[in-house]
């Protein structure tokens, strides 16, 4: 016999411990908004799995920090992006990027 999976992400409501319904909606976890469900009744708040995995996975990061090495690509200098940071954001080969100067030592990337 096999486990069913379930896609919680089609989950508009969650039963709460207080006995209530948890209601689909963003919720602030360590600072960041995220998806989860905050029950009608009690007010707890419950959060997406996959977003607190993602939190985690990013404080981690944000911690140790990530060194890549400048390259060249014929003409061009080239850093890579490591493949903790592409799953983390989701990002996929083609996609646009935008890197912002945020002061003389720091750029920013944005997705």
């Amino acid at each position: 016999m096999s486990a069913k999976q379930v896609d919680i992400n089609k989950w508009e409501e969650i039963p709460c411990e207080c006995g209530g319904m948890a209601s689909k909606s963003t919720v602030n976890y360590k600072g960041y908004e995220v998806r989860g469900w905050i029950c009608k009744k009690c007010k707890k708040e419950y959060i997406h799995p996959e977003d607190s995995l993602k939190i985690s996975k990013l404080e981690v990061l944000k911690k140790n920090g990530i060194k890549v090495k400048v390259r060249t690509v014929g003409q061009s200098l080239v850093i890579t992006l490591p493949k903790e940071l592409v799953e983390l954001y989701g990002l996929e080969k083609g996609e646009l990027v935008e890197l912002t100067p945020e002061n003389l030592n720091k750029i920013k990337i944005g997705i």
